[in-house]
């Protein structure tokens, strides 16, 4: 359930983040263009829909990679018109007029790429559910809904306490918020470029995007946590409360006093809530990186060309864990796990989805080491989803009986 919690959270957090700072760059930076605001508004719901067609209809794309490497190679150049037209929207009509369609095409570009993880999460949640209801199910679903929602109250605090802040300290922070995914962003644009053979892979390219992506890119969304809880505490520290002498009218000094209260209410509750995702993305990375180890495999031989496995060995309903070295020398890894009654659940140390990754048990479960996933054991034998890779086998004799032959056409999965 952590593991989900984790993956809705950073992505619909930083979906709200990009929302309000483009709300917020309306507001400050063009003060006349609050009317423009639909525009935001407008192109988070296109974002959405463009999330949830690109998730759940990829086969009508073809090639989803070729998609989100047109997508993000488009958000720079439209981010960089959308600032260049800005400065000018005060003394040019045309220039006026093109801010709010440039805003609502920022938003959708921008949005959308978080909205594909954050659209996705049901996916996730429903892929190989042992049955559509049961108790991790619901608080799955129930807790995806609850962070999603921490995301939007969030969104909304942030954005109430910020329209009061310093001028310069919110830009400075929109600008470094926006640099720190647009970073991200790019890495991952770098490195679809690679995979898709528009960007030659040079020594020098990958020693520089192979450390960005395996050390450096989780700590991207770390960082806009720590950058909006520094720009609470410094417009904390920074807020002045309403001094006497400097009104001469009492009711003027009692509205600036009651703005000053209400200020730091909004930044009191969005300081919980920054607290509150802290410690929940605290609990979810501790629960990610848990480390658990695969049982040991029991090594087994062919004779004849068949691998035979007394049933009296797995007839536990236990998950067992098998290898065979192929005469190419490749190491292969199957399990065979008790379904009851005399049947077995076997198949492959992997799957199509996750690789070789494995599985391991967790109390009476068969889970996925990549993904978290609950195996049900009575579909293990057959295709689909995380399941593992099945490959033919009978049980004849009171033994399961397992041809070479059958085993060495799956020997790819575990080549190197």
């Amino acid at each position: 359930m952590l593991g989900i919690l984790d993956y809705t959270l950073k992505s619909s957090f930083e979906a709200g983040l990009l929302v309000v700072t483009l709300l917020l760059y309306l507001y400050l930076t063009l003060p006349d263009m609050k009317s423009k605001v639909n525009y935001v508004w407008t192109g988070t719901g296109l974002a959405l829909v463009f999330a949830t067609v690109l998730v759940y209809g990829v086969d009508f794309f073809g090639n989803r990679e070729l998609f989100e490497f047109a997508w993000l190679s488009s958000i720079f150049p439209v981010l960089a018109l959308l600032i260049l037209t800005g400065r000018f929207a005060a003394k040019s009509k045309p220039a006026r007029f093109a801010v709010g369609p440039l805003v609502l095409l920022t938003t959708v570009l921008l949005v959308t790429v978080e909205g594909i993880e954050l659209v996705g999460f049901p996916m996730k949640i429903f892929v190989q559910a042992r049955s559509f209801i049961n108790t991790e199910l619901i608080l799955k679903v129930i807790g995806a809904l609850f962070v999603i929602l921490l995301a939007a109250l969030f969104g909304w605090t942030y954005l109430k306490s910020t329209r009061k802040m310093n001028k310069q300290l919110v830009i400075i922070t929109g600008t470094t918020l926006v640099t720190i995914i647009l970073a991200r962003h790019l890495i991952s644009l770098l490195q679809l470029g690679m995979t898709l053979g528009y960007i030659p892979v040079t020594p020098v390219l990958v020693s520089v995007i192979a450390p960005a992506i395996n050390t450096y890119y989780p700590l991207f969304f770390y960082a806009l946590v720590l950058l909006v809880a520094v720009q609470v505490i410094l417009a904390r520290l920074g807020s002045k409360k309403p001094v006497q002498q400097e009104y001469e009218n009492p009711a003027l000094r009692r509205k600036f006093l009651a703005e000053y209260r209400n200020q730091l209410r909004w930044l009191a509750v969005t300081g919980v809530l920054i607290l509150t995702t802290g410690a929940l993305l605290g609990v979810g990375h501790v629960y990610s990186n848990k480390k658990v180890k695969l049982s040991p495999p029991v090594p087994v031989q062919a004779k004849n060309g068949v691998i035979t496995i007394p049933v009296t060995q797995v007839n536990d309903n236990k998950l067992h864990r098998f290898t065979f070295v192929t005469p190419n020398n490749v190491t292969m890894r199957f399990i065979v796990v008790g379904k009851g009654n005399g049947l077995f659940g076997i198949g492959l140390d992997a799957c199509d989805i996750c690789g070789v990754v494995g599985y391991y048990e967790r109390g009476d479960d068969v889970v996925c080491l990549n993904c978290d996933v609950i195996i049900n054991k009575i579909t293990i034998g057959f295709p689909g989803g995380c399941n593992p890779i099945p490959f033919p086998n009978k049980v004849e004799n009171g033994s399961i009986l397992i041809k070479t032959a059958d085993l060495l056409q799956k020997e790819k999965v575990f080549q190197e």
